[in-house]
């Protein structure tokens, strides 16, 4: 998995196009190819190279682009999977607040292993309308490593509400963490559940703020 999340750093953060296909002006492909594109831009701006004091605007910047073209709400609802038909909507905001943070901490403290690779957009599935796969490789020198966003058409926008990389989903793999800690069999369980998830949740924001490159892996264990 921590190879997994090292790459999931990489191809989140950044890339670049090496051999796209064409694509539409509002499909998904050019939708990420531009997200992807505005964090390189932060990336590689003069202002922001070997100046700490500049780090906290920089990361500020970035997670402000990357908001911009990922589904934050689609993935927290796809990531808790059933149980989320019995959050109150309080509970639901709490939640995407809570897993967007987590996302940003743990992926945003390891935004210095970059080192240059690019991404190779191959190829965009429409899927029933209003879901799309956008099929990547990231080209890191030594091999080639497949990586397939899955997006959502909402407001006349795509979004990426997944990642999967060598066979392993974001989304999947947060999923199987939640279910253990969500035990469904009654209300008063399910409760009980909710209020341990948000507690861990808490606390491992906590502890990824206080020690950013703590991220080794993204379990909330």
């Amino acid at each position: 998995m921590k190879r997994t999340l090292s790459i999931l750093v990489i191809v989140v953060l950044l890339c670049l196009s090496a051999g796209a296909g064409f694509a539409a002006e509002n499909s998904p492909m050019v939708r990420l190819r531009s997200g992807i594109q505005g964090v390189i831009a932060i990336l590689n701006d003069p202002e922001y190279k070997g100046d700490p004091a500049m780090e906290a605007e920089k990361a500020h910047k970035i997670r402000e682009t990357i908001k911009d073209f990922f589904n934050f709400e689609e993935l927290s609802k796809r990531s808790v999977g059933r149980p989320w038909l019995k959050f109150t909507p309080e509970e639901k905001e709490r939640f995407v607040s809570l897993f967007t943070n987590l996302l940003e901490q743990t992926y945003l403290g390891r935004v210095g292993e970059y080192s240059g690779e690019k991404v190779a957009f191959d190829k965009e599935t429409i899927i029933k309308g209003k879901y799309a796969q956008v099929d990547t490789r990231l080209l890191t020198g030594k091999q080639d490593i497949p990586v397939f966003y899955r997006m959502k058409l909402t407001d006349g926008e795509w979004d990426v509400y997944d990642v999967k990389i060598e066979g392993v989903s974001l989304v999947k793999n947060y999923r199987t963490q939640f279910t253990g800690i969500l035990d469904t069999t009654n209300d008063k369980t399910l409760e009980a559940g909710k209020k341990e998830l948000f507690k861990r949740l808490e606390k491992k924001c906590a502890e990824l703020k206080a020690n950013p490159k703590a991220a080794t892996d993204n379990g909330i264990e």
